[in-house]
């Protein structure tokens, strides 16, 4: 991974900056039945897309390049935003959108820069083609060709998918109690 000791900060930190945003949220929170059930739509769609993705990948053995990897090159990423939006929606906050895109722009995007150089160089020409072919966030219309990867449940639980299922409801049941107290 990246040598720049920020960049290893942001890196090593974003997960537990994940987790503080969605506490500040909850404790300002000024929740609504409507966001509630609009944003636990969109948390649903987040975590659904991340549980995807996870169940294809091997982490630094193999290119995944079938499934969610086939339309994006970093489906787990947009699951979480679709799960941070959920969030914001639920905390009906306006401000919520302009942190949570200050806490992805300044954590994510460099996690996924420095992620992208780790695969150039440990999958080197294959991760380079497919680098090419898929864009980052924004998901084709169609699927690339992928040849390697099929969905494993036993992939979701090795990497750790249930803590972000776990969050989402914690979360969720947070917010709910917020409103139902209001």
């Amino acid at each position: 991974m990246n040598t720049n000791p920020l960049a290893r900060f942001v890196v090593r930190k974003r997960t537990f900056f994940s987790l503080i945003i969605p506490i500040i949220l909850i404790v300002f929170a000024a929740p609504s039945l409507t966001g509630l059930l609009v944003g636990l739509g969109l948390a649903l769609i987040g975590q659904a897309i991340r549980i995807w993705a996870a169940g294809y990948i091997s982490k630094n053995k193999q290119l995944a390049d079938s499934g969610p990897y086939a339309y994006v090159r970093n489906p787990l990423y947009v699951g979480s935003l679709f799960l941070a939006a959920g969030y914001c929606v639920m905390s009906g906050l306006w401000w919520s959108w302009i942190i949570t895109a200050v806490f992805y722009f300044i954590f994510y995007i460099g996690t996924i820069v420095s992620e992208e150089e780790h695969l150039a160089n440990v999958l080197g020409e294959a991760y380079l083609q497919y680098k090419a072919a898929v864009p980052r966030l924004i998901p084709r219309l169609s699927p690339s060709r992928g040849q390697n990867g099929r969905f494993v449940w036993s992939q979701v639980w090795y990497n750790r998918e249930e803590r972000s299922l776990t969050a989402l409801v914690v979360v969720t049941v947070l917010f709910w109690l917020k409103w139902a107290l209001l």
